[in-house]
């Protein structure tokens, strides 16, 4: 008895196993085809091009690096000369730099293919002070004085290069000097040299100490300001109202017309998709707080660019961080953002499947039990012409075989009914067949009395 139900057991798990087994290797095989274009895991680490250590893309650099920790993430900062020196490392791609802040106006698009924005972060003003002596209205005052325009390989370098040669300024006609301004602003001061002029925010330490009352130095306010900003288009008219840079001081005196680029968060096109949002993540939530020149949430935004906006930072100016990063922990978050195209196939595939498969189980079950119908069927027919004991002798073994066959299928519990069901309509025609036999048992009594 309990090797026939072991049978039975093994019979039924078998069936299962093919038909359930069946179901979850088609799953596991979309499931793989659907894995093979999932985006790889995120770096550990990336690497972001700043400035010197006293200036302002150093800072926010750090700023950055802090929010990457909190993320499990770490970003290297990268000593610079400026946003040209941070420009070439980008252009290299054995660098290893992945990111870098950069001044708006140093290059274009098509020289640089392979680096993308991820927006405009803030306003960094031209800022020129003078010594009093100096009479200068226009920048082409400037010819034959003494001019320092920041290190080479800086942002502003750059930039006040192009400006002073449009108005006719150059190194035959003028003594330029580029050098750091750890130097150059002590010989400010001292009268030697007569102009400075540095690219920064508004809230730059040196800014505020070369307009402290009481020097000798005066700050430039651009005439032409709305000529500048309207032929280069990378430029912005602002307007620095007076006490803006110290109110208790006082600092400026007066109104002050600047033109002013924008800082910009470059990428090279490689990066990986979820770094590309956490570097946005943490843009908005250190530039947001906006400034003089800016209100609140202005910045970051996607004007001003020096490269083409890579699509995640389209949307994220558009519509804000993906949903799961709202809401999320962005590691989390990033798991599940990667994995969500494996949804596909599972949404696909599970809901037809569930539908599918326990009506396939029941079918392949109730089968088992129901292929004996023909063969009862079948002996049912050759029954009724049985009329001697002898045909329903042999005929009532056969049915006893079928029954005990019929027993002996392994079915689930829940489906015994069918066999039972089965075994009585057996039964019903194993009552017609007693029935001859003994009808033919009367017959051949009367006979033998007669």
């Amino acid at each position: 008895m309990l090797k026939v139900l072991l049978k039975l057991l093994k019979s039924h798990v078998l069936m299962t196993a093919i038909i359930y087994g069946a179901a979850i290797t088609l799953l596991i095989g979309a499931v793989w085809f659907a894995y093979q274009y999932v985006d790889p895991l995120p770096p550990t680490k990336v690497t972001i091009a700043a400035g010197s250590k006293n200036g302002a893309y150093y800072q926010y650099a750090s700023q950055y690096a802090e929010l990457f920790a909190e993320q499990g993430m770490e970003l290297e900062i990268v000593e610079t000369n400026g946003s040209m020196d941070n420009l070439a490392r980008m252009a290299n791609p054995d660098s290893g730099v992945d990111a870098a802040f950069m001044q708006g106006g140093i290059t274009t698009p098509d020289q640089n293919p392979t680096l993308l924005s991820l927006g405009s972060l803030y306003y960094e003003p031209i800022w020129v002070f003078y010594n009093n002596r100096a009479k200068i209205g226009n920048l082409t005052d400037l010819k034959s004085l003494r001019v320092a325009i920041g290190p080479r390989g800086s942002g502003t370098n750059y930039v006040v290069r192009n400006l002073l040669k449009e108005n006719g300024i150059t190194l035959e006609n003028t003594t330029v000097i580029e050098s750091d301004y750890n130097e150059t602003v002590p010989l400010l001061r001292k009268g030697k040299i007569d102009v400075l002029v540095l690219i920064a925010g508004v809230e730059s330490k040196i800014v505020e100490a070369l307009s402290e009352p009481g020097s000798n130095l005066r700050l430039f306010s651009f005439s032409r300001a709305e000529a500048y900003a309207r032929s280069h288009h990378f430029l912005e008219r602002l307007e620095l109202p007076q006490g803006a840079i110290n109110l208790a001081k006082d600092l400026p005196v007066r109104n002050i017309d600047l033109l002013a680029p924008t800082a910009n968060l470059v990428i090279k096109e490689d990066m990986h998709p979820a770094v590309r949002y956490l570097f946005l993540l943490a843009a908005s939530k250190i530039h947001r707080q906006g400034d003089v020149f800016a209100h609140p949430g202005f910045f970051p935004n996607d004007e001003a660019l020096l490269f083409p906006l890579s699509k995640e930072a389209k949307s994220f100016h558009k519509n804000g961080p993906p949903l799961l990063m709202r809401y999320l922990p962005y590691q989390l978050a990033i798991t599940l953002e990667r994995l969500k195209i494996l949804l596909i196939p599972l949404l696909t595939l599970l809901y037809p499947l569930f539908k599918v498969t326990p009506p396939a189980y029941r079918w392949q079950i109730r089968r088992r039990i129901f292929k004996w119908y023909k063969h009862l069927k079948a002996l049912d027919m050759e029954a009724y012409e049985i009329t001697s004991r002898a045909e329903a002798d042999e005929m009532l073994k056969k049915l006893e075989i079928l029954d005990r066959q019929v027993l002996e299928t392994s079915v689930p519990l829940s489906y015994t009914d069918y066999i039972y069901s089965l075994r009585i309509h057996v039964r019903m025609i194993q009552d017609r067949l007693e029935k001859v036999c003994c009808d033919d048992d009367k017959k051949a009594g009367g006979t033998i009395k007669s």
